[in-house]
């Protein structure tokens, strides 16, 4: 696509139906950089995958070059690739390889249909969907080609069940390093991508969603995908990985608020008032306090009279022997 940035590679490109002006960039000056569409589109509903819906990887033929990780079955009838064991190389987090695409092509067909009837939709023309400004919920359009350069913002306003479902009439191209990401309850389950023909993703990009591609999928190295690629030809990968958000309905919570803390006093507060003055001492009982009485042991023996108690005296004791 001659309005590709020069950034972009493709291993396997095919020939394109028609051709595309060396000045279809330039329209995306003129048609201001997506300013007009900062708002919601129509309202879009979730495309239903059918026997598609396993698959993080389909196409008839799964070429894989080094070490790719996928979320959700692979599906091919023919597989190929460099690594240690060819297309097989890729390593799976879930699902499982398989050769009978049968249920898996019926649904990618059906998906396709769905996108397409899905309206009326905002015509982007052939834009550059790579905007400053965030992109609400709805179905945007072009004839021809699709193409994204730099971070494309997806806001859900406020909803998980918001649906994003992007067409283009021909091809679509990411530039290396562009990015997709989702805020305010947008989910990459709800994010489709249908592509009549081809579309490329450059080298070290970030992309949301699910490819749904007529024809083919290609992958530079080191691209992160969180959805699905599938394709109703040939999907090539280089060094990959595919994962899989969950996906969440109903609206988004507002975030708890943070209890106002119990104020703390300010400044030292007064120590506890100590009584002023010498306590008076407590008082002690006046008057004599009477001695404990003390017997000791006589020290001698009495001399003298006796008083008998009858006023009469008995004879006078003699120590002598």
């Amino acid at each position: 696509m001659a309005s590709v940035p020069s950034t972009l590679s493709s291993p396997t490109r095919r020939p394109r139906r028609r051709g595309v002006a060396a000045t279809s960039l330039v329209a995306v000056s003129t048609f201001g950089m997506l300013a007009g569409l900062t708002g919601t589109a129509q309202a879009a509903t979730a495309v239903p995958l059918g026997g598609a819906e396993v698959y993080g990887v389909l196409g008839t033929t799964v070429t894989n070059t080094g070490t790719t990780t996928v979320a959700g079955d692979v599906g091919g009838t023919t597989r190929t690739g460099t690594g240690a064991t060819g297309a097989d190389s890729i390593v799976h987090t879930s699902g499982i390889d398989r050769g009978d695409i049968g249920d898996g092509q019926a649904g990618l067909t059906a998906a396709i249909a769905d996108a397409r009837r899905q309206g009326p939709a905002t015509d982007v023309g052939t834009a550059n969907l790579a905007s400053s400004s965030p992109l609400g919920p709805g179905v945007y359009t072009s004839a021809s080609d699709l193409a994204l350069t730099g971070p494309l913002v997806l806001d859900g306003a406020g909803s998980y069940d918001s649906v994003f479902i992007f067409r283009a009439g021909e091809s679509m191209t990411t530039a290396s390093a562009s990015t997709v990401t989702l805020m305010n309850g947008a989910q990459a389950c709800n994010v489709f991508w249908e592509i009549d023909e081809s579309a490329t993703l450059g080298s070290g990009s970030t992309f949301r969603g699910t490819i749904l591609a007529g024809t083919s999928i290609t992958l530079d190295a080191g691209v992160t995908v969180d959805g699905r690629l599938l394709a109703g030809d040939s999907v090539t990968l280089i060094s990959d990985t595919i994962t899989r958000s969950g996906c969440q309905t109903g609206l988004v919570s507002p975030p708890t608020s943070t209890p106002v803390p119990t104020a703390t006093p300010t400044g030292t507060p007064a120590p506890t008032a100590t009584p002023t003055g010498t306590p008076a001492p407590t008082a002690t009982p006046t008057g004599t306090t009477r001695r404990p009485t003390s017997y000791g042991q006589v020290g001698r023996v009495p001399v003298g009279s006796v008083d008998t108690g009858d006023g009469s005296t008995a004879q006078e004791l003699s120590t002598t022997p």
